[in-house]
């Protein structure tokens, strides 16, 4: 795999891992999310581990729409930032 998001070739490892872990946890949630049909799994908040904080966060429709929000407004974030 040559994939280069860094120069240095340490940091660069460790972002693929973290890279590849996020992968493979998302997949693991969707799995579960599809065998218990409890689609709170895949709520943002609790993927991010913010309902240790605010813990019914996550277990709501108002839980639901600021997930969504938040995750659009996070992805238009990484969008604009990121100038290739």
């Amino acid at each position: 795999m040559n994939i280069k998001i860094v120069k240095n070739k340490y940091l660069n490892a460790l972002l693929l891992l973290m890279f590849v872990s996020a992968v493979i946890h998302m997949a693991v949630l969707f799995c579960a999310a599809a065998a218990s049909g409890n689609l709170y799994i895949l709520n943002y908040v609790n993927i991010l581990g913010l309902d240790l904080f605010y813990p019914n966060l996550g277990n709501s429709a108002a839980g639901n729409a600021f997930s969504l929000i938040f995750m659009g407004v996070l992805y238009i974030i990484i969008l604009k930032a990121n100038k290739v």
